[in-house]
Protein backbone atom coordinates (compact mmCIF):
# COMPACT_ATOMS: atom_id res chain seq x y z
CA UNK A 1 0.00 0.00 0.00
CA UNK A 2 1.55 3.33 -0.75
CA UNK A 3 2.29 5.50 1.83
CA UNK A 4 -0.11 8.42 1.34
CA UNK A 5 -2.67 5.66 1.02
CA UNK A 6 -1.79 3.82 4.36
CA UNK A 7 -1.46 7.47 5.83
CA UNK A 8 -4.94 8.08 4.63
CA UNK A 9 -6.89 4.89 6.11
CA UNK A 10 -5.50 5.70 9.30
CA UNK A 11 -7.03 9.08 9.78
CA UNK A 12 -10.15 7.03 9.57
CA UNK A 13 -9.85 5.99 13.23
CA UNK A 14 -9.54 9.75 13.99
CA UNK A 15 -12.46 9.84 16.36
CA UNK A 16 -10.92 6.79 18.46
CA UNK A 17 -7.42 8.04 18.44
CA UNK A 18 -8.76 11.88 19.40
CA UNK A 19 -9.67 10.29 22.22
CA UNK A 20 -6.44 8.17 22.91
CA UNK A 21 -4.47 11.65 22.21
CA UNK A 22 -6.23 13.08 25.44
CA UNK A 23 -6.63 10.24 27.57
CA UNK A 24 -2.91 9.09 28.84
CA UNK A 25 -4.28 6.55 30.73
CA UNK A 26 -5.46 5.24 27.77
CA UNK A 27 -2.37 5.35 25.69
CA UNK A 28 -0.07 3.85 28.66
CA UNK A 29 -3.01 0.79 28.87
CA UNK A 30 -2.44 0.08 24.96
CA UNK A 31 1.30 1.37 25.11
CA UNK A 32 1.30 -2.04 27.31
CA UNK A 33 -0.60 -4.35 25.17
CA UNK A 34 0.87 -3.82 22.42
CA UNK A 35 4.50 -2.86 23.93
CA UNK A 36 4.87 -6.22 25.49
CA UNK A 37 3.99 -8.48 22.26
CA UNK A 38 6.23 -5.86 20.07
CA UNK A 39 9.10 -6.01 22.79
CA UNK A 40 9.14 -9.29 23.16
CA UNK A 41 9.59 -10.04 19.57
CA UNK A 42 12.17 -6.95 19.56
CA UNK A 43 14.01 -9.04 22.64
CA UNK A 44 13.73 -12.61 20.70
CA UNK A 45 15.56 -11.05 17.59
CA UNK A 46 18.08 -9.50 19.80
CA UNK A 47 18.83 -12.27 21.42
CA UNK A 48 19.29 -14.94 17.76
CA UNK A 49 21.64 -11.78 16.69
CA UNK A 50 23.48 -11.72 19.61
CA UNK A 51 26.47 -14.11 18.08
CA UNK A 52 26.77 -11.53 15.51
CA UNK A 53 26.85 -8.32 17.60
CA UNK A 54 29.84 -6.16 16.71
CA UNK A 55 31.72 -4.92 20.47
CA UNK A 56 31.02 -1.66 21.47
CA UNK A 57 32.79 1.17 19.90
CA UNK A 58 32.88 5.38 20.89
CA UNK A 59 29.63 7.05 21.46
CA UNK A 60 29.26 10.02 18.79
CA UNK A 61 25.48 10.03 18.94
CA UNK A 62 22.92 10.07 21.82
CA UNK A 63 19.25 9.86 22.30
CA UNK A 64 17.69 10.56 25.14
CA UNK A 65 13.69 10.01 25.02
CA UNK A 66 11.27 11.09 27.14
CA UNK A 67 7.79 11.47 26.59
CA UNK A 68 5.43 11.86 29.61
CA UNK A 69 5.32 15.26 31.88
CA UNK A 70 6.62 18.67 31.26
CA UNK A 71 7.54 19.19 34.55
CA UNK A 72 9.60 14.92 34.46
CA UNK A 73 11.57 16.98 31.18
CA UNK A 74 12.56 19.85 33.93
CA UNK A 75 13.90 17.09 36.58
CA UNK A 76 15.81 15.06 34.36
CA UNK A 77 17.66 18.12 32.87
CA UNK A 78 20.55 17.19 35.10
CA UNK A 79 20.64 13.83 33.02
CA UNK A 80 21.07 15.85 30.23
CA UNK A 81 24.07 17.33 31.41
CA UNK A 82 25.65 14.31 32.98
CA UNK A 83 25.66 13.14 29.50
CA UNK A 84 27.27 16.01 28.23
CA UNK A 85 30.46 15.65 30.94
CA UNK A 86 30.52 12.13 29.85
CA UNK A 87 30.93 12.10 26.23
CA UNK A 88 31.20 15.60 25.57
CA UNK A 89 32.21 14.90 21.84
CA UNK A 90 29.15 13.16 21.05
CA UNK A 91 26.13 14.87 20.07
CA UNK A 92 22.46 14.67 22.08
CA UNK A 93 19.52 14.29 20.36
CA UNK A 94 16.17 14.24 22.73
CA UNK A 95 13.08 12.23 21.66
CA UNK A 96 9.33 13.54 22.90
CA UNK A 97 6.22 14.63 22.38
CA UNK A 98 5.54 17.64 19.70
CA UNK A 99 3.83 19.35 22.90
CA UNK A 100 7.03 19.91 24.55
CA UNK A 101 8.63 21.65 22.09
CA UNK A 102 8.69 24.71 23.77
CA UNK A 103 10.56 23.56 26.55
CA UNK A 104 13.64 22.02 25.04
CA UNK A 105 13.64 25.48 23.46
CA UNK A 106 14.14 26.81 26.63
CA UNK A 107 16.01 24.43 27.88
CA UNK A 108 19.03 24.45 25.28
CA UNK A 109 21.01 21.23 26.44
CA UNK A 110 20.08 19.29 23.20
CA UNK A 111 21.61 19.21 20.31
CA UNK A 112 18.92 17.72 17.84
CA UNK A 113 15.24 17.53 19.08
CA UNK A 114 12.97 14.77 17.11
CA UNK A 115 9.01 15.29 17.93
CA UNK A 116 5.95 12.70 17.58
CA UNK A 117 2.73 13.75 17.63
CA UNK A 118 -0.22 11.44 18.18
CA UNK A 119 -2.48 14.16 17.32
CA UNK A 120 -4.32 11.73 14.53
CA UNK A 121 -3.22 8.37 13.38
CA UNK A 122 -1.55 9.90 10.35
CA UNK A 123 0.55 11.76 12.10
CA UNK A 124 1.40 9.67 14.47
CA UNK A 125 2.89 7.04 12.12
CA UNK A 126 4.24 9.85 10.00
CA UNK A 127 6.33 11.21 12.85
CA UNK A 128 7.20 7.86 14.42
CA UNK A 129 8.61 7.07 10.81
CA UNK A 130 10.04 9.64 10.66
CA UNK A 131 12.03 9.84 13.92
CA UNK A 132 13.19 6.17 13.25
CA UNK A 133 14.62 7.51 9.95
CA UNK A 134 16.37 10.09 11.58
CA UNK A 135 17.66 7.86 14.14
CA UNK A 136 19.33 5.52 11.81
CA UNK A 137 20.64 8.31 9.67
CA UNK A 138 22.30 9.75 12.76
CA UNK A 139 23.83 6.05 13.90
CA UNK A 140 23.31 6.64 17.54
CA UNK A 141 24.96 4.11 19.20
CA UNK A 142 23.56 5.11 22.97
CA UNK A 143 19.75 5.22 23.86
CA UNK A 144 18.44 6.52 27.05
CA UNK A 145 14.93 5.70 27.99
CA UNK A 146 13.56 7.55 30.87
CA UNK A 147 10.27 6.65 31.32
CA UNK A 148 9.73 4.07 34.07
CA UNK A 149 7.55 1.81 32.27
CA UNK A 150 6.22 2.72 28.48
CA UNK A 151 7.20 0.10 25.97
CA UNK A 152 7.30 2.48 23.31
CA UNK A 153 10.87 4.73 23.98
CA UNK A 154 12.88 1.06 23.26
CA UNK A 155 10.59 -0.13 20.85
CA UNK A 156 11.70 2.97 18.96
CA UNK A 157 15.17 2.79 19.81
CA UNK A 158 15.28 -1.24 18.72
CA UNK A 159 13.63 0.05 14.87
CA UNK A 160 16.50 2.96 14.62
CA UNK A 161 19.26 0.19 15.18
CA UNK A 162 20.65 1.72 18.18
CA UNK A 163 23.03 -1.12 19.29
CA UNK A 164 23.09 0.00 23.18
CA UNK A 165 20.26 0.90 25.28
CA UNK A 166 19.86 1.99 28.93
CA UNK A 167 16.63 2.46 31.44
CA UNK A 168 15.01 1.01 34.10
CA UNK A 169 13.95 -2.47 35.00
CA UNK A 170 10.98 -1.64 37.03
CA UNK A 171 8.54 -4.50 36.44
CA UNK A 172 9.07 -7.87 35.72
CA UNK A 173 8.99 -7.96 32.06
CA UNK A 174 11.69 -11.26 30.99
CA UNK A 175 11.91 -9.21 27.63
CA UNK A 176 13.20 -5.64 29.30
CA UNK A 177 16.64 -7.57 30.81
CA UNK A 178 17.33 -8.82 27.27
CA UNK A 179 16.73 -5.23 25.50
CA UNK A 180 18.45 -3.10 28.34
CA UNK A 181 22.07 -3.06 28.23
CA UNK A 182 22.08 -0.85 31.20
CA UNK A 183 19.75 -1.94 33.76
CA UNK A 184 18.48 1.04 36.39
CA UNK A 185 17.34 0.82 39.65
CA UNK A 186 13.89 2.60 40.51
CA UNK A 187 14.61 4.23 44.10
CA UNK A 188 11.36 5.52 45.33
CA UNK A 189 13.63 7.02 48.69
CA UNK A 190 15.71 9.59 46.59
CA UNK A 191 14.26 12.53 44.12
CA UNK A 192 13.47 11.68 40.88
CA UNK A 193 16.81 13.95 39.91
CA UNK A 194 18.90 11.65 40.92
CA UNK A 195 16.45 8.60 39.80
CA UNK A 196 16.97 9.75 36.48
CA UNK A 197 20.82 10.78 37.22
CA UNK A 198 21.06 7.08 38.39
CA UNK A 199 21.50 6.39 34.77
CA UNK A 200 24.20 8.09 33.51
CA UNK A 201 25.95 7.38 36.50
CA UNK A 202 25.68 3.54 35.78
CA UNK A 203 26.37 4.27 31.94
CA UNK A 204 29.91 6.12 33.78
CA UNK A 205 31.17 3.93 36.00
CA UNK A 206 29.31 0.45 36.09
CA UNK A 207 28.70 1.11 40.12
CA UNK A 208 25.69 -1.42 40.93
CA UNK A 209 26.06 -0.80 44.55
CA UNK A 210 26.11 3.07 43.72
CA UNK A 211 29.30 3.88 46.31
CA UNK A 212 30.54 6.73 44.63
CA UNK A 213 26.51 8.04 43.42
CA UNK A 214 26.26 10.47 46.48
CA UNK A 215 29.39 12.65 45.38
CA UNK A 216 28.78 12.83 42.04
CA UNK A 217 25.23 13.67 41.90
CA UNK A 218 26.38 16.58 43.95
CA UNK A 219 27.52 18.57 40.81
CA UNK A 220 24.10 18.08 38.92
CA UNK A 221 21.61 20.84 38.90
CA UNK A 222 19.18 22.13 37.10
CA UNK A 223 20.16 25.11 34.89
CA UNK A 224 19.40 28.56 35.74
CA UNK A 225 17.56 30.81 33.15
CA UNK A 226 18.20 34.67 33.38
CA UNK A 227 14.93 36.57 32.04
CA UNK A 228 16.01 39.63 30.10
CA UNK A 229 14.47 42.83 31.42
CA UNK A 230 13.42 43.46 28.32
CA UNK A 231 11.40 39.94 28.75
CA UNK A 232 10.34 41.41 31.98
CA UNK A 233 8.89 44.74 30.59
CA UNK A 234 7.16 43.35 28.22
CA UNK A 235 5.55 40.65 30.67
CA UNK A 236 4.60 43.85 33.08
CA UNK A 237 2.41 45.46 29.95
CA UNK A 238 1.18 42.74 28.76
CA UNK A 239 -0.32 42.30 32.52
CA UNK A 240 -1.00 46.03 32.80
CA UNK A 241 -3.06 47.34 34.16
CA UNK A 242 -4.11 44.69 36.23
CA UNK A 243 -0.22 44.51 37.73
CA UNK A 244 1.37 47.77 38.26
CA UNK A 245 4.53 49.06 38.21
CA UNK A 246 6.28 48.19 42.40
CA UNK A 247 3.64 46.11 43.31
CA UNK A 248 4.57 43.02 44.53
CA UNK A 249 3.42 39.99 42.39
CA UNK A 250 2.24 36.52 43.55
CA UNK A 251 1.51 33.49 41.53
CA UNK A 252 -1.04 30.57 42.35
CA UNK A 253 -0.98 27.94 39.89
CA UNK A 254 -4.45 25.82 40.94
CA UNK A 255 -3.85 23.41 38.36
CA UNK A 256 -2.54 19.36 37.60
CA UNK A 257 -2.16 17.92 34.59
CA UNK A 258 -6.00 16.63 33.42
CA UNK A 259 -4.14 12.79 32.99
CA UNK A 260 -3.45 11.60 36.50
CA UNK A 261 -6.23 11.95 38.85
CA UNK A 262 -6.65 15.53 38.62
CA UNK A 263 -9.48 16.18 41.42
CA UNK A 264 -7.34 13.94 43.98
CA UNK A 265 -4.83 16.44 43.57
CA UNK A 266 -6.48 19.54 44.30
CA UNK A 267 -7.67 21.85 46.92
CA UNK A 268 -11.64 21.96 46.94
CA UNK A 269 -11.86 25.49 44.85
CA UNK A 270 -12.57 27.94 47.45
CA UNK A 271 -9.80 27.40 49.49
CA UNK A 272 -7.65 28.66 46.64
CA UNK A 273 -9.46 31.80 46.83
CA UNK A 274 -9.12 31.96 50.57
CA UNK A 275 -5.25 31.58 50.03
CA UNK A 276 -5.34 34.35 47.72
CA UNK A 277 -7.81 36.88 49.76
CA UNK A 278 -5.13 35.74 52.85
CA UNK A 279 -2.13 36.87 51.14
CA UNK A 280 -3.89 39.92 49.56
CA UNK A 281 -5.04 40.92 53.42
CA UNK A 282 -1.36 40.64 54.71
CA UNK A 283 0.21 42.59 51.72
CA UNK A 284 -1.60 45.09 50.65
CA UNK A 285 0.47 46.38 47.64
CA UNK A 286 0.58 42.89 46.24
CA UNK A 287 -1.80 41.82 43.60
CA UNK A 288 -2.12 37.80 42.94
CA UNK A 289 -2.21 36.04 39.67
CA UNK A 290 -3.83 32.28 38.80
CA UNK A 291 -2.19 30.71 36.00
CA UNK A 292 -3.38 28.21 33.69
CA UNK A 293 -3.64 26.81 30.36
CA UNK A 294 -6.17 28.16 28.25
CA UNK A 295 -8.16 24.65 28.69
CA UNK A 296 -8.04 25.69 32.38
CA UNK A 297 -9.56 29.05 31.68
CA UNK A 298 -13.05 28.24 33.34
CA UNK A 299 -11.93 26.49 36.76
CA UNK A 300 -9.34 29.52 37.37
CA UNK A 301 -11.81 32.10 36.64
CA UNK A 302 -14.32 30.48 38.96
CA UNK A 303 -11.39 30.64 41.77
CA UNK A 304 -11.05 34.20 41.36
CA UNK A 305 -14.86 35.20 41.34
CA UNK A 306 -14.90 33.80 44.38
CA UNK A 307 -12.32 35.42 45.08
CA UNK A 308 -13.77 38.76 47.54
CA UNK A 309 -10.04 40.91 47.18
CA UNK A 310 -10.05 42.69 43.67
CA UNK A 311 -6.26 42.30 43.45
CA UNK A 312 -6.37 38.57 42.19
CA UNK A 313 -6.99 37.93 38.59
CA UNK A 314 -6.53 35.27 36.16
CA UNK A 315 -4.14 35.02 33.53
CA UNK A 316 -4.95 31.25 32.17
CA UNK A 317 -4.54 31.05 28.60
CA UNK A 318 -2.77 33.91 27.91
CA UNK A 319 0.64 33.26 28.45
CA UNK A 320 3.52 31.38 26.08
CA UNK A 321 5.63 28.83 28.44
CA UNK A 322 8.72 31.45 28.00
CA UNK A 323 6.12 34.08 29.40
CA UNK A 324 5.19 31.78 32.09
CA UNK A 325 8.98 31.18 33.43
CA UNK A 326 9.67 35.04 33.41
CA UNK A 327 6.20 35.83 34.89
CA UNK A 328 7.98 33.07 37.77
CA UNK A 329 10.80 35.18 37.85
CA UNK A 330 8.84 38.27 38.36
CA UNK A 331 7.05 36.53 41.34
CA UNK A 332 7.74 37.16 45.48
CA UNK A 333 5.75 33.98 45.61
CA UNK A 334 5.04 31.01 43.83
CA UNK A 335 2.42 28.66 45.13
CA UNK A 336 1.63 25.55 43.08
CA UNK A 337 0.41 22.05 43.43
CA UNK A 338 2.62 19.26 42.38
CA UNK A 339 2.58 19.71 38.70
CA UNK A 340 4.93 20.70 35.35
CA UNK A 341 4.83 24.52 36.24
CA UNK A 342 6.10 24.02 39.87
CA UNK A 343 9.29 22.60 38.49
CA UNK A 344 9.52 25.34 35.74
CA UNK A 345 9.34 27.83 38.15
CA UNK A 346 12.69 25.82 39.53
CA UNK A 347 14.41 27.13 36.09
CA UNK A 348 14.42 30.59 37.54
CA UNK A 349 15.02 30.00 41.40
CA UNK A 350 11.30 31.31 42.35
CA UNK A 351 10.26 31.18 45.99
CA UNK A 352 8.45 28.31 45.29
CA UNK A 353 5.65 26.48 48.18
CA UNK A 354 4.86 22.84 46.48
CA UNK A 355 1.41 21.15 47.53
CA UNK A 356 1.56 17.73 47.27
CA UNK A 357 -2.32 16.28 48.05
CA UNK A 358 -1.84 12.89 46.39
CA UNK A 359 2.05 12.15 45.42
CA UNK A 360 5.64 12.42 47.71
CA UNK A 361 8.18 15.40 48.12
CA UNK A 362 10.32 13.05 49.07
CA UNK A 363 9.98 12.09 44.63
CA UNK A 364 9.23 15.70 43.21
CA UNK A 365 9.67 18.12 45.57
CA UNK A 366 10.67 21.58 43.49
CA UNK A 367 14.37 22.09 43.87
CA UNK A 368 15.90 25.90 44.50
CA UNK A 369 17.44 28.38 47.11
CA UNK A 370 14.08 29.23 48.52
CA UNK A 371 11.33 26.19 48.81
CA UNK A 372 8.90 24.42 51.13
CA UNK A 373 6.88 21.63 50.50
CA UNK A 374 3.61 20.80 51.93
CA UNK A 375 2.28 17.23 52.25
CA UNK A 376 -0.37 15.64 54.66
CA UNK A 377 0.90 13.28 56.89
CA UNK A 378 -1.18 10.35 56.19
CA UNK A 379 -0.47 6.73 55.52
CA UNK A 380 -2.25 6.93 52.47
CA UNK A 381 0.36 9.21 50.49
CA UNK A 382 1.12 8.36 47.87
CA UNK A 383 -2.05 7.64 46.61
CA UNK A 384 -0.70 6.43 43.09
CA UNK A 385 3.32 4.95 42.53
CA UNK A 386 5.03 4.29 39.17
CA UNK A 387 4.47 0.40 40.26
CA UNK A 388 1.66 0.28 39.21
CA UNK A 389 1.50 2.19 36.29
CA UNK A 390 0.12 5.33 38.65
CA UNK A 391 -3.43 3.71 37.79
CA UNK A 392 -4.54 2.24 41.33
CA UNK A 393 -4.62 4.65 44.23
CA UNK A 394 -5.87 3.66 47.62
CA UNK A 395 -7.21 0.03 46.04
CA UNK A 396 -9.06 1.77 43.32
CA UNK A 397 -8.68 3.11 39.93
CA UNK A 398 -7.14 6.81 40.16
CA UNK A 399 -10.56 7.93 38.59
CA UNK A 400 -12.31 7.27 41.56
CA UNK A 401 -10.81 9.04 44.08
CA UNK A 402 -11.62 12.00 45.66
CA UNK A 403 -9.83 15.10 47.42
CA UNK A 404 -10.66 13.51 50.71
CA UNK A 405 -6.91 13.62 51.36
CA UNK A 406 -6.16 17.32 50.24
CA UNK A 407 -9.16 18.61 52.21
CA UNK A 408 -7.60 17.50 55.45
CA UNK A 409 -4.89 20.38 54.92
CA UNK A 410 -5.70 23.44 56.09
CA UNK A 411 -5.26 26.94 55.14
CA UNK A 412 -3.02 27.77 58.29
CA UNK A 413 -0.79 24.96 57.29
CA UNK A 414 0.17 26.43 53.67
CA UNK A 415 0.45 29.48 55.48
CA UNK A 416 2.95 28.79 57.50
CA UNK A 417 4.83 27.43 54.93
CA UNK A 418 4.50 30.61 53.24
CA UNK A 419 5.50 32.60 55.84
CA UNK A 420 8.42 30.60 56.31
CA UNK A 421 9.38 31.32 52.51
CA UNK A 422 8.77 34.64 52.55
CA UNK A 423 10.92 35.32 55.76
CA UNK A 424 13.69 34.00 54.73
CA UNK A 425 16.91 36.56 55.08
CA UNK A 426 18.68 37.65 51.53
CA UNK A 427 21.79 36.89 53.34
CA UNK A 428 20.27 33.10 53.61
CA UNK A 429 19.20 32.75 50.30
CA UNK A 430 22.50 33.87 48.82
CA UNK A 431 24.66 31.51 50.56
CA UNK A 432 22.16 28.30 50.03
CA UNK A 433 23.77 26.24 47.58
Amino acid sequence: MPERTFFRALDGFRGAWEEWAVNVKLMRRIDGLVGNLVCSGLAAAKELSRPFARPPGEVHNIVVMKFFGMGSIVVASPALAALRDQFPGAQIHFVTFKSNRDLLEILQLTDHEHYIDPSTPATFARSTLGVIRALRAARCELAVDLEFFAKFPLTLASLAGIPRKAGFYLQSEAWRRTLLDVSGIYNHYFHTKDIFLSLPYLIATDDKYFVRFGEWSARYHYPRITPSELERAALRKKLAPRLAPGETLFVINPNTSPDLAPEARKWPEARYAELADRLLREHPRAKVVFTGAKSERPYVERIVSACTSRRAFSAAGELTLRELLVLFAEASLVVSNDSGPMHLACLVDAPIVGLFFADSPVLFAPIGTRVRSVVPPLYSIPLFTVYNGKDISVGRPSSEVTNAVACTVSLDTVMLEIDAVLAQPLAARAATP
